[in-house]
């Protein structure tokens, strides 16, 4: 059920802090519910998925759970003191530290020196959130992977990355991993639906659809567009459409969709080849492979013929599934090679 906990960016106002507030995936609640009803949270946990997919959050609802005051439990209570400071991130038990800004060896060594100290006044356990975990150095995660060894039994720690190929195998392996995924197109309607209803807005449902289609299963773009179309006040689909055409597309995004366009008109795979090398130094090839299925989703879905549905509906499949394994980087470019090689009718044993 969701909740609104403070007044203004939607995004903060419904951020959920209990398991049953969460929308999404059940299997992730299921699991994360048992883990805390049952006391059997693995001591290092490994949150990977897509950005904006609720990892963090999760993560912050685990160290809710396990300190809240009124016991360890799927639903904290979020009224109690220790809630409290998790909330306000003013708790000395629970520390987050984002991999990108300070995840050089000496802020690692500082805080892992620092855990295995008894958690501070009413709290159970002493929990690590590390965002962004991918981004350590070198140095940072060997002290992290010995420090995994031989945990604490109060000490709990939550790794979250969009990019967990980029771990050492066996950080990930001293892991329990779990995935997470984008919200499905309903899901996302429904958040959105009960939210402008908290809000006393008046909504048209067209325009949910619109927003709850563009959002890439994204809480966080589907929460900022739907206060952006609220804010304009028509709720017209012109409307809308400007505001969803200007902010679903992010600048790096925008040159995956240049490359997804190039591979369906170039006849140069070099040309093409050569812009993916540059664009993958830059990005993650988790982000461009959700990137380039959408897109091929989006002809799919404007196919005028049989055939060319057929085709872009391959093309989907192709680039539908997930690889976390090494040189994802090769498999996305052998992948984008085949969906270059379905669209020219071309069979791959062909070009060799």
């Amino acid at each position: 059920m969701i909740r609104k906990r403070k007044d203004g960016d939607l995004n903060i106002a419904y951020r959920p802090y209990r398991i049953d507030e969460m929308f999404g995936d059940g299997r992730i609640k299921n699991l994360l519910s048992g883990y805390l009803e049952n006391n059997t949270l693995p001591h290092a946990s490994l949150f990977t998925g897509p950005a904006g997919t609720g990892k963090t959050t999760a993560a912050r609802i685990v160290a809710l759970g396990l300190n809240c005051e009124k016991g360890v439990t799927p639903n904290p209570c979020c009224e109690c003191e220790t809630c409290k400071s998790i909330i306000s991130l003013n708790n000395m038990s629970v520390m987050e530290l984002d991999g990108a800004r300070t995840g050089n060896k000496d802020a690692v060594l500082r805080i892992l020196n620092d855990l295995p100290a008894a958690p501070f006044g009413m709290d159970r356990y002493r929990v690590l959130i590390l965002d962004e975990a991918h981004k350590l150095s070198n140095d940072a995660e060997d002290a992290l992977l010995k420090f995994l060894e031989d945990t604490p039994p109060h000490v709990y720690v939550i790794l979250c990355t969009n990019e967990p190929m980029k771990l050492k195998e066996t950080t990930r392996q001293r892991c329990k991993s779990i995935q997470f995924n984008r919200m499905n197109t309903d899901t996302i309607y429904d958040m959105i639906d009960q939210v402008a209803q908290f809000e006393g807005m008046v909504p048209n449902p067209d325009v949910l659809k619109m927003i709850s289609e563009e959002c890439e299963g994204t809480p966080r773009i589907a929460l900022s567009f739907l206060q952006q179309v609220s804010a304009e006040g028509s709720w017209t689909k012109e409307a809308a459409t400007f505001i969803l055409s200007a902010g679903a597309v992010e600048a790096d995004q925008q040159e995956v969709i240049d490359l997804c366009r190039l591979v369906l008109s170039s006849n140069s795979w070099h040309g093409i080849q050569e812009m993916y090398l540059k664009l993958v130094k830059k990005m993650a090839p988790e982000t461009m492979r959700i990137t380039i299925m959408g897109f091929m989703a989006g002809c799919f879905k404007n196919a005028k013929t049989k055939e060319s549905a057929i085709l872009y509906h391959n093309c989907t499949e192709v680039m539908g599934s997930l690889y976390y394994g090494p040189n994802a980087q090769h498999i996305l470019l052998m992948r984008i090679f085949k969906c270059y090689s379905l669209i020219r009718g071309v069979e791959l044993s062909k070009w060799v």
